[in-house]
């Protein structure tokens, strides 16, 4: 008898655990997992039959599906995100870093904060270039140019990173390797580090990578004084607090149950309306202000999702561009009065790697600092309306900072071009005495032109 209710009690409890394992499967239709929640494609149900036949991988893609998919799926990967993060201080999700005191910080910054993997003194001198000739190309149109950088929330709040990961492998961070740089190129740059270090108080959203409202707004005061232009001063008596904020990184880790933070609405702006777009999210952004004047161009990012509400009040219109890489001939289209270059600072190298897309300067050279190149590798591919050159130099006798040229023969008329400083990617791995140039085929009126690479030796 006793074996009997032994039996039947190993039966029951199996059955129980058995049902609880069926109850994702059989609820997927009343309780599917919301999609909208995943920073991810997830896996699309699949077909029994293709374009050529039977779908052979048709029950492992359906396990992908079930895995993506099943009843309950965000209730139980917050559960399990809630219990690691606060019990253990430990992220369930790669891209997402569990700090001291409920902190969290975006992974792909971990690399600026521990001074790690750093680019090289070349890369510095790239970066700085780069902007100065688009600094050159803005000024000769008449045009105002600043470029911010907005740091990582670990740059300025480091203290509650996680012990393990708080060491520091050199002594500088590559924004502190560049400032010199850019002091000494001359860039118009204005330091959003120096302005959030020099506040009592946090700025920046503890769930989240960006800074908050009151920071926001900080921004947008230095930026604008920078420019001289007159704007809105707002104080305390223009928020309205809300506690309705929800972080990206708080909704990568916690896709249901993530705890919302305080959220400062500001109040009492010029009255503006989108003309393109239709959120800060938008890729490309223009709006317009009866009571504001002048244009501006902003190249952002996510940064700048913040700004836009507040800046765009000022304004006559402004144009805010996600758009990689910069095309310059925005100046021309949009007809902007200042243009402002915003990165965040774990992206500063893309400076150095993604040229913009700009006619390229022509330059008269003393013979005496140049030399021609030989053992340049160059491609030339036509893109739009542009000739496009692109290729590495033998580095043998240069300096950190010495520039690279193209001189184009076309019809017995030789012209000097000088060209963006870039990082190429080669078989034997990173390269940063790449170049790369665009030219205008109104300026190259067919594509019978030879092509010679210059640059400066060490001097």
């Amino acid at each position: 008898m006793q074996k009997q209710i032994k039996g039947c009690l190993e039966c029951l409890y199996l059955m129980i655990i058995f049902g609880i394992c069926l109850i994702p499967l059989l609820a997927m239709s009343v309780k599917a997992s919301d999609n909208e929640k995943e920073n991810r494609t997830l896996a699309a149900i699949p077909q029994r039959y293709g374009q050529e036949g039977i779908n052979w991988n048709y029950i492992q893609e359906l396990g992908k599906y079930f895995e993506d998919h099943f009843a309950f799926r965000q209730e139980l990967v917050s559960m399990d995100a809630m219990i690691k993060a606060e019990l253990f201080e430990v992220s369930s999700v790669s891209d997402v870093i569990v700090g001291k005191n409920g902190w969290l910080y975006y992974t792909a910054t971990l690399d600026d904060f521990q001074h790690r993997n750093l680019v090289s003194d070349r890369m510095l001198f790239n970066i700085a270039h780069n902007l100065l000739l688009m600094q050159q190309y803005t000024e000769s149109m008449g045009k105002q140019f600043l470029f911010i950088v907005a740091p990582n929330k670990n740059s300025l709040y480091g203290e509650n990173m996680p012990a393990r990961l708080s060491c520091q492998v050199a002594e500088k961070s590559d924004i502190e390797r560049l400032r010199p740089w850019l002091k000494q190129t001359g860039i118009n740059y204005v330091d959003l580090f120096q302005l959030f270090s020099s506040q009592n108080e946090i700025l920046y959203y503890k769930r989240d990578s960006h800074w908050n409202q009151k920071g926001a707004v900080l921004v947008y005061d230095l930026l604008l004084d920078a420019c001289n232009k007159r704007h809105k001063i707002y104080d305390d008596d223009d928020i309205l607090i809300t506690n309705d904020y929800y972080g990206d990184l708080n909704m990568m880790l916690f896709p249901t149950g993530a705890k919302p933070e305080q959220y400062l609405n500001y109040k009492g702006g010029n009255t503006w309306e989108y003309r393109q777009g239709e959120t800060v999210e938008d890729t490309i952004i223009i709006t317009e202000c009866k009571e504001g004047s002048q244009n501006l161009l902003m190249y952002r990012d996510s940064f700048g999702n913040s700004l836009i509400p507040l800046i765009a009040g000022e304004f006559s219109k402004s144009v805010f561009s996600k758009y990689v890489p910069y095309t310059m001939t925005d100046l021309v289209t949009y007809e902007p009065d200042i243009v402002i270059l915003e990165k965040v600072e774990r992206h500063l190298h893309t400076l150095g790697k993604i040229p913009p897309v700009m006619s390229a300067p022509e330059v008269r050279l003393d013979e005496d600092s140049v030399i021609v190149d030989n053992n340049a590798n160059y491609s030339i591919v036509k893109e739009g309306s542009y000739w496009k050159i692109t290729g590495t130099v033998d580095s043998e006798g240069m300096s950190v900072d010495s520039r690279i040229f193209v001189e184009i023969e076309e019809r017995e008329h030789n012209s000097v071009y000088e060209t963006f400083c870039i990082e190429i990617n080669e078989k034997e791995g990173r390269n940063d005495f790449g170049f790369a140039i665009y030219i205008s085929e109104v300026v190259l009126k067919s594509d019978n032109f030879k092509v010679r690479i210059l640059k400066e030796t060490e001097q």
